[in-house]
Parts: C-alpha cells; structure tokens; sequence
C-alpha cells in the first residue's frame, strides 16, 4: 500500500530530519518560513520560493541567472551598461555605451568635444591673451584638453593656457613640444584644475609660448566636457 504524503508543522529554526520522510515528502518549519523535501540522496533540502522551480527565459537570459542558491540575481556585466528591452530580439540585454555617452553613478551623461581654432591656418602663431574667445552653450565638467598645430613649433614648445572668466582652468598648460604637431605626445601632459564649467561662462585662450625658430601655425584647441 502507498504511504500517503504528509506535511510536518514544525516550530524549530533548523532543517526538518530527514530520517522522518521518505523521498519527496515535504516538511514546513513554521519558525523559518522554508519549506523544505527529502531528495533522492535522502537529505532534506529547501525548496526555493516555497515550491517548484524556478528557470530563466530567453527574453531575460542575458541580462539575469540563477545562482547556486536558487536566488534570481543580475548577471555581471562587468561594466557600467543599461538594461533595455530589444525589441528586433523580443528580450532583456545589456546597452553598450557607445562614444559620447558615459554612466557616473546613476545618472547617464552626454559627453562633447568641443574643437575651437585658436589661429587662421597659415599666419605663424604670436603670444598673447584672449586669442579667441566664447560662451559655453551649457553647464558642465571638462574631462580632458589638446592641442593640434598644422605647422609644428621648433627651437621652443608651444604654450596654450584655457580660461574661464579670466582664470586658468589648468595648473599644468597645453603644450606641444617642438616638431610635433599635437599636445598628446608631449613630455609634460597637461593637468585639469578646475573642472567646473557654469552655463555661459566666458571661456578664452592664451598662447603663452611659440616656438623659438618656427612658431607653428594653425593652433586648434579641444576640449572634452561633460553635460550638466
């Protein structure tokens, strides 16, 4: 004759025996909250979510798992990358970030290079402040500077400074070293001092230095900013 399944109501906080049950006879632990069964192997195991299993479907498998627990966790995309639904595959994926756009915390940012001629392409360059001036079109961080020349300085490195509202935005000037035509080749990179860029902040470049037997010519200046 068949045993007859049975449910143990238990008031303990640990595991139900397992020398009580036969093989896939449950056992609820009050106490705990967990259900758990005898499995063939004949330990007493919990069943995850209070019964059942529990799988992942292919609309979210590349995005969620299962992990040694039973536990539905995020997999690990090893980067910051955002959780969108693609509907041409009718499932969960990861977002790469492309170019121009970066995640800092939880916010997603749109970043920009802003290039600004510095000088006509074929007048050699003379020092001097407020070479060029503008406003920023918006509030935002600046993550990176170069410079580029269509003539290379040589005798001397080429000196650039970036200001806002007459200060300069760098402890460490944009330099281009002689015969070279762009800063990031040079032996002294330069250094960011005040990242903070407000909305319509008067923004000028300076050339602090020339070359000494060629001044260089065509000076164009970068600046990489973050929005907001």
């Amino acid at each position: 004759m068949a045993r007859i399944a049975k449910i143990l109501i238990r008031n303990g906080t640990t595991a139900p025996s397992a020398g009580d049950f036969d093989v896939a006879e449950p056992a609820w632990d009050k106490t705990a909250g967990k259900l758990y069964i005898k499995n063939a192997a004949g330990a007493m195991v919990e069943i995850a979510g209070g019964g059942g299993s529990v799988s992942i479907g292919t609309s979210a498998a590349d995005v969620l798992l299962i992990d040694g627990s039973g536990e539905i966790t995020a997999d690990d995309a090893a980067a910051d990358k955002i959780v969108f639904w693609d509907d041409s595959e009718s499932k969960l994926a990861y977002l790469t970030l492309g170019d121009g756009v970066a995640v800092s915390g939880t916010t997603v940012y749109a970043e920009d290079w802003f290039v600004i001629a510095a000088s006509d392409e074929t007048t050699d360059l003379t020092t001097g402040t407020n070479k060029v001036y503008f406003r920023m079109p918006y509030a935002g961080t600046l993550l990176a500077v170069r410079a580029t020349v269509n003539t290379a300085p040589t005798g001397s490195t080429l000196i650039v400074d970036i200001n806002e509202a007459g200060t300069s935005l760098l402890s460490t000037k944009l330099s281009i070293d002689a015969s070279e035509k762009t800063s990031t080749t040079a032996a002294v990179p330069a250094v960011i001092s005040d990242s903070a860029l407000a909305d319509d902040a008067e923004i000028t470049i300076d050339i602090d230095q020339i070359g000494s037997t060629v001044a260089g010519k065509g000076l164009k200046v970068y600046m990489k900013v973050r929005r907001g």
